[in-house]
């Protein structure tokens, strides 16, 4: 069988040097399709979208955005190929990182017994590999997690960022982004991207739904959580979360499926912070 490779590129081009830095444009996609983006799609797909948009059966738990309504998409089905890039002006300061959030999802329905039914994923920053992964459903990412890349060797220079896949020949591979920037100092990326200021319980996505939503939380520091489901009787129908996590983003999936129609409720406990919200599940 040929082996193809879903890569994930960094392309650094050009050397001319400004004097005013340039910064990742539309950078959580929020402006949509295409703003500050050039991008390119073998067979048509879009690459920017909401969650309804990309939403599919196949692809279990469902994306949401990190931030905001929209985010990026790459991969597809068998030798899909696609491409988002941009070219900018780094900053003329002794470190440069760029950052961002990513999510993956790949073939649940073959075995991960070679390259043709996953796909890896490559960073490659002036013809070096900053990071290789292998992706299949045993090294699925499901919450949004923070990657950055030590781009100093080019400050000052402009580059072209490219984010490519080119797809291996499976039922679907697929990697979220969302939240792309640039910044001198990696820990002030952490403390400000990462970390929110308060408890927050958000609204379940979708809702209604049938059977499966997303429920998201923010933890401004480590505390033990619970987070359960409740019918309108009162009784206890699930427990999603009872453990400790870590300060920042969190989401967790809630599958229905066994469930009758109605209105539920879902309440955490995290420190002093409880909240209870509604939702209803429509069959």
């Amino acid at each position: 069988m040929k082996k193809t490779f879903f890569t994930f590129v960094l392309l650094l081009i050009g050397i001319s040097t400004f004097t005013k830095s340039q910064n990742l444009i539309n950078g959580d996609f929020e402006q949509g399709p295409g703003a500050g983006w050039g991008i390119y799609s073998s067979n048509g797909a879009g690459l920017i979208g909401t969650a309804d948009f990309f939403y599919s059966t196949s692809i279990e738990p469902t994306v949401y955005p990190r931030s905001g309504q929209y985010m990026g998409r790459l991969g597809g089905f068998g030798y899909a190929q696609n491409s988002i890039s941009q070219t900018v002006t780094l900053p003329s300061t002794p470190n440069v990182y760029l950052h961002t959030y990513y999510q993956d999802r790949n073939s649940t329905t073959s075995e991960c017994a070679g390259l043709w039914v996953g796909a890896t994923i490559k960073v490659i920053v002036a013809n070096q590999t900053l990071l290789e992964t292998y992706l299949c459903y045993y090294n699925q990412v499901n919450d949004w997690t923070h990657i950055y890349f030590d781009l100093s060797v080019a400050a000052g220079q402009t580059i072209e960022i490219v984010f490519r896949a080119d797809a291996a020949n499976s039922v679907w591979s697929y990697i979220y982004l969302d939240d792309l920037g640039i910044s001198s100092s990696i820990t002030d990326v952490e403390d400000e991207e990462s970390m929110p200021d308060d408890y927050v319980l958000s609204q379940n996505y979708p809702n209604p739904f049938n059977p499966s939503t997303t429920i998201k939380y923010d933890l401004p520091e480590a505390s033990h959580v619970t987070l359960k489901i409740y019918n309108v009787m009162g009784e206890l129908a699930a427990v999603l979360v009872d453990e400790e996590k870590p300060a920042g983003y969190h989401q967790v999936g809630f599958d229905a499926s066994k469930l009758s129609s109605g209105i539920y409720f879902y309440r955490i406990s995290a420190g002093s912070f409880k909240n209870v919200k509604k939702m209803i599940l429509v069959k």
